[in-house]
């Protein structure tokens, strides 16, 4: 019996101490949520060009917004943006084009990787692009092996795959696909 009350105690100050160890200190600021959804989750990023996203981005804001993402538009209504997995590590990721998207002229990109319902990296596309889209390689298992495609303009796709380090970019002319 005089065990148990021990055991408690020391329980007790274990998940206080834990508690703690994944606090921020004083003088740090929480990191901001992302919290992004699609605003039609029936649109399929692999297919269409034009699914919007709704929601905030935390502390990825500032890197959006210098290729013209408006955060209120993305807040209130929804941002062009393509949800996919491109790191392959679980967590959503989100590719934003710069202001001006459409088929008809090419943007800046920004994608955001998040873990824990937090950014961990916001990336730029190393070209612009015009018609972005998710892309699963024939035959690839659902939620691996996802990249992101350009088919734009002239008479080139593009493809573009995250390496874990950086984007690895390939060509290919528009008839081949």
């Amino acid at each position: 019996m005089i065990q148990r009350p021990w055991t408690c105690i020391w329980a007790s100050v274990l998940s206080v101490a834990v508690g703690c160890a994944e606090a921020p200190l004083r003088g740090e600021e929480t990191p901001s949520r992302v919290e992004i959804a699609l605003a039609d989750e029936g649109c399929d990023t692999e297919t269409s060009t034009r699914c919007l996203c709704v929601g905030t981005v935390g502390d990825a804001a500032p890197r959006l917004e210098e290729v013209g993402v408006d955060l209120d538009v993305l807040r209130k209504d929804g941002w062009p943006c393509v949800r996919g997995d491109f790191d392959q590590d679980g967590a959503p990721d989100y590719a934003f084009p710069g202001e001006g998207y459409s088929c008809n002229q090419s943007v800046p990109v920004r994608v955001l990787f998040t873990r824990g319902g937090h950014v961990r990296e916001v990336l730029a596309l190393p070209r612009e692009v015009s018609c972005l889209q998710r892309y699963v390689p024939q035959g690839a298992p659902m939620g691996s092996s996802q990249g992101l495609v350009d088919r734009g303009e002239g008479n080139a796709t593009w493809f573009y795959q995250f390496d874990g380090k950086g984007w690895l970019v390939t060509s290919q002319r528009s008839e081949e696909n």
